[in-house]
């Protein structure tokens, strides 16, 4: 140490141009005495040295209050007026998002410090950061923002914050609980909202989120899981990231833009006037047009590079003039590059080492492990870090943070990393693993490392990723477990441990790359004789290829040969294969290829195993399809056993088989299971599970009449589709959300989501789904012709699949409407009465009901009374609430054309209130108009009392009158405190009620 002078600067508006390491290696740092500062910018116009705040030797302050780029933010006025615009929001009650959207270096970092800036006098601050190297990490940005807050916290606030939000613990400290399962998907994202909330609660809340397209998938789930809750809170949100950035997320980012609360910011490059104010800040001095107009045509008005590129000439003593304007294009072509290597060519070999070690780390880099890799000890590691941070190329983070090195732009990072030589690069990857593992570091931070260096480098590399698999697949994080078991196929291993690590990869596959999953399975099928292993992959290489590919000549194959393997007493494993046999047909090949198996596999004798109540389940769908009513008693026996009920939770196939035909039979019965089956998947439970059940419930909602919880349902369903990738049952969604939306008379809404383009995998045997919804729209936009060909397509598609019963597709039904209204009569009765026999051999009193109100429709007379009147009488007590307000309304429009109008209008005041009641504005403008020409005068329907009350309503209400808060019944029924207090404000409304003290009075009689 020769008294090697870093000038280090104080922040300060002032004038922001000191930087870089003194020309005069002046003694007197060393002895700490007083002298005048000589660093090449300042030029001895500084104040005296004095002791760093860390207090080493070797490391002064500037005081010359000069700081590079710290100065007034150049053509930001709009971008900093609608930040501050937001932090106002969140001050006031609102909530805002807004997303800083552009290209490196454009200065969306600054903004965002300007907005913490701005914030911290009235906010608590929450920073997380996303980089290459953590991308992979499970909730990596949530732990950043939340786990400092909670280790700081004290034990009464970290209680507080924590009520209701234990699940989010999981998330932030990844330690569930000894020997319990660890929660779901959505109980973590619940938690973490939770979480969130409480600390809103306390005063309003900044989270300040950089490098957003470096988030992992887990983060960006939790993040679309917080965005239709925002109204909840006092956060102001605001995050960075670079668009079309390779290798991010684009999916999940695409659907965080594009969510309505999103405001986006587009920072514009500097214009040559602010470029040459930037520039006389570097300099000192104006500098001439000639070499301001060099300086913004080489860097496009980028402010990173125009201050790195004034950088660049100043280290070269270059004047800001016309006459070196001509080396700019020389400097600029590689100006970060080049200041990186310039700035690095001036430190010791120790500082360099240690810059090479972080920027293999990565963001957020613990200094004794940086130290560790770059093999310095801890004087050396402190002495480098001040060199590095002097020169502008490392930060430690701010304090009151953990104490983390940074460099201080991503760019920066990415150049360092870029020009260690690559075999040294691998060898520090290499080290890393063991200094992180000897450190204790988080398994992905170890994995990270491995993914970096080439097979067979690292001897413990596969139990390493096939940990951090495990983790990020118990956190959702499927796309991250992928990439590790992908990694951990290359390691040369025992054939029996590459059949497992090929079956894992395989089955992480299987939830986000099809047909990736099925070159894993073929690969592990060829590499086992082992006959359990061949009959588990067979399943689930049968199912990707049908479902990736299409393909159910190959997954016939692969089963039959499976089964033909199998021995004759394994009566479980080989209904688990028949069951997959008959699934992988139902959603490629339809009904043909299994009709002639069914028989035998119906005759088989009852068992109680998982995989003899797959195949129940799968036979029972068939069933249900053809109108056999003894679908709903295998169903029944797998909801009613727990231990099938809970294998069914955990197959999504199996799921839908069991709940389609009990809410096909009895809307009723139907729903009861999918509440207390969502209740269950709630709490430990995944996304694609819970997808799978409100679309099954919405879909129930929809038969029963309650068009509000169908579509609050539905639309949960499709965003949750959206998040998890989920594709089991997102076309069956978009159908059911069609028609929920048709019969609430919303038809324009409902146009344009059949017809919005949606991306993915869509099953064929769903399409028919669509159709029928397509055909009901258009019958009620009175484009009947193309109405009636949807009708028939969905027809046809049906019956592919053994599909006859009008509960599951009605198309018979809407095509005689159809052909009723192109003045077809004939052919509109002969689908009338085929449907109604179809609807008697089911034997579900709201599917016959149905049958019966359109074959009346279609006759004249007493007989088209008389069907009426029967319908009516059918529905009456039924849970089809609106096919009742349908048949009310068709009667008493019968009975008036029949000039029984006193009659005729009793039925319609039923039926307008009724229609009110479920939503349907179609069907209560209907209404009103033949109330009219039956010659009343009728008035807005005025729902009272408990029967007037929607599901959810009575169900907040009922928790209300226990004397639970709205938090609390928010906590329970898993939505936000602010939905609580709409839906109690209707049920006082409804109760004509005002005081919650009121309400277990007023509910008392509720049915």
């Amino acid at each position: 140490m020769d008294g090697i002078v870093m000038c280090a600067y104080v922040k300060s508006p002032d004038h922001p141009r000191c930087a870089g390491p003194s020309d005069d290696r002046l003694s007197q740092c060393i002895t700490m005495r007083e002298t005048t500062c000589r660093c090449t910018v300042c030029r001895g116009r500084g104040g005296p040295w004095s002791r760093s705040r860390s207090g080493h030797e070797g490391r002064c302050v500037c005081r010359c209050k000069n700081e590079p780029m710290q100065g007034a933010l150049l053509d930001r006025t709009t971008e900093l007026d609608r930040l501050r615009t937001g932090i106002h929001a969140a001050q006031a009650g609102d909530s805002k998002f807004i997303v800083i959207c552009g290209p490196a270096g454009v200065g969306k970092t600054r903004l965002l410090k300007e907005s913490g800036d701005m914030a911290a006098a009235g906010l608590r601050l929450l920073r997380a950061r996303g980089s290459e190297v953590e991308r992979a990490y499970a909730s990596g940005l949530v732990r950043q923002a939340l786990e400092p807050l909670l280790r700081a916290a004290s034990p009464d606030d970290r209680a507080r914050w924590l009520a209701g939000a234990e699940a989010a613990e999981a998330a932030v400290a990844r330690k569930p609980a000894d020997g319990l399962p660890g929660p779901g998907e959505f109980a973590v994202f619940h938690g973490l909202f939770w979480l969130m909330s409480n600390l809103c609660q306390d005063g309003p809340v900044a989270l300040l989120v950089d490098d957003l397209h470096w988030a992992d998938e887990p983060s960006l789930r939790f993040l679309l899981h917080l965005l239709p809750r925002l109204e909840d809170l006092r956060l102001f949100l605001v995050a960075t990231m670079r668009p079309d950035e390779p290798g991010a997320a684009s999916h999940l980012l695409d659907v965080a833009l594009s969510d309505q609360t999103c405001e986006i910011l587009q920072p514009a490059p500097l214009q040559t006037a602010s470029t040459g104010g930037l520039l006389a800040d570097w300099f000192g001095k104006t500098p001439e047009s000639g070499f301001v107009r060099a300086c913004h045509q080489a860097t496009g008005g980028n402010p990173l590079l125009v201050s790195e590129l004034a950088r660049a000439m100043t280290a070269e003593g270059l004047a800001p003039t016309d006459a070196t304007a001509s080396r700019v294009e020389e400097l600029g072509a590689r100006v970060l590059g080049r200041r990186v290597s310039v700035e690095l060519g001036r430190l010791s070999g120790e500082s360099v080492a240690l810059a090479q070690a972080v920027a293999v780390l990565g963001a957020g880099a613990v200094p004794g492990q940086a130290a560790g890799l770059a093999g310095l000890d801890a004087y050396e590691a402190e002495q480098s870090v001040a060199h590095l941070q002097a020169a502008h190329l490392l930060r430690r983070r701010e304090p009151g943070e953990p104490d983390l090195l940074d460099f201080v732009h991503p760019l920066i990072r990415a150049t360092v990393y870029e020009n260690v030589d690559p075999v040294k690069r691998v060898r520090l990857h290499a080290r890393a693993v063991r200094v992180l593992s000897e450190a204790g570091a988080r398994i992905e931070q170890v994995a990270a490392h491995v993914l970096q260096v080439p097979a067979n480098a690292v001897p413990e590399a596969v139990p390493i990723l096939r940990r951090a698999a495990d983790e990020a697949m118990d956190a959702g994080a499927v796309e991250a477990a992928l990439r590790y078991l992908q990694r951990a196929t290359a390691e040369t291993l025992p054939a029996q441990e590459r059949v497992t690590v090929l079956t894992e990869a395989g089955s992480a596959a299987f939830m986000v790359d099809l047909p990736t999953a099925v070159a894993y399975f073929d690969e592990a099928v060829a590499a086992t004789d082992d006959t359990a292993t061949l009959t588990r992959l067979a399943a689930m290489q049968a199912l990707a290829s049908v479902l990736g590919a299409q393909d159910p000549v190959r997954a016939d194959a692969v089963l039959r040969e499976a089964i033909g393997h199998l021995p004759q007493d394994d009566t479980d494993a080989r209904r688990a294969l028949q069951a997959t046999w008959l699934i992988a047909h139902l959603s490629a090949s339809g009904w043909e290829k299994v009709a002639p198996e069914l028989p035998a596999l119906r005759r088989l004798p009852p068992a109680s195993s998982v995989g003899a109540a797959l195949l129940d389940a799968a036979i029972a769908l068939f069933d249900t399809m053809a109108a056999r009513p003894e679908a709903v008693v295998p169903t029944r026996r797998i909801m009613a056993e727990a231990s099938l009920r809970k294998a069914a939770t955990a197959n999504a196939l199996m799921l839908v088989n069991s709940c389609i035909p009990l809410l096909a039979h009895d809307p009723a019965e139907g729903l009861d299971v999918c509440e207390s089956l969502i209740a269950e998947t709630r709490r430990t439970g995944s996304l694609v599970t819970l997808c799978t059940l409100y679309s099954c419930r919405g879909w129930g909602w929809l038969l029963h009449g309650e068009l509000a919880e169908a579509e609050s349902d539905l639309r949960e369903a499709l965003r949750t589709a959206e998040v998890s990738s989920t594709v089991l049952t997102r076309q069956a969604a978009l159908a059911w959300m069609v028609e929920t939306l048709t019969e609430k008379g919303h038809l324009q809404e409902a146009e344009a989501l059949l017809n919005a383009p949606h991306h993915g995998y869509d099953a064929a045997s769903t399409v028919y789904l669509f159709q029928h919804s397509r055909a009901k729209l258009l019958h009620s936009l009175g484009r009947h012709e193309e109405a009636l060909d949807a009708a028939f397509d969905a027809g046809r598609r049906f019956a592919c699949y053994g599909g006859t019963n009008p509960a599951l597709l009605p198309w018979r039904s809407q095509a005689a409407l159809c052909l009723h209204a192109l003045d077809r009569d004939e052919e509109a009765r002969r689908l009338a009465a085929e449907e109604l026999d179809f609807a008697r051999q089911w034997g579900a009193d709201h599917v016959i009901g149905r049958a019966l109100r359109i074959y009346g429709l279609l006759h004249c007379g007493p007989e088209g009374i008389g069907l009426l009147e029967q319908a009516e009488k059918t529905l009456r007590h039924g849970p089809a609430r609106l096919e009742h307000a349908k048949a009310l309304v068709d009667l008493g429009s019968a009975l008036r054309r029949a000039n029984s109008r006193a009659k005729g209008r009793a039925y319609l005041a039923q039926g307008l209130e009724l229609a009110h009641q479920c939503g349907s504005s179609l069907l209560t403008e209907h209404a009103r108009d033949e109330l009219r020409a039956a010659g009343a005068r009728p008035r807005s329907p005025h729902m009272t009392g408990p029967q007037a009350l929607t599901p959810s309503e009575m169900r907040v209400a009922k928790l209300a009158a226990q004397g639970l808060t709205n938090r609390q019944i928010a906590q329970q029924l898993y939505v936000t405190a602010k939905t609580v207090e709409v839906h109690l404000s209707a049920a006082y409304r409804k109760l004509g009620i005002n005081r919650r003290t009121q309400l277990p009075h007023a509910i008392a009689a509720a049915p």
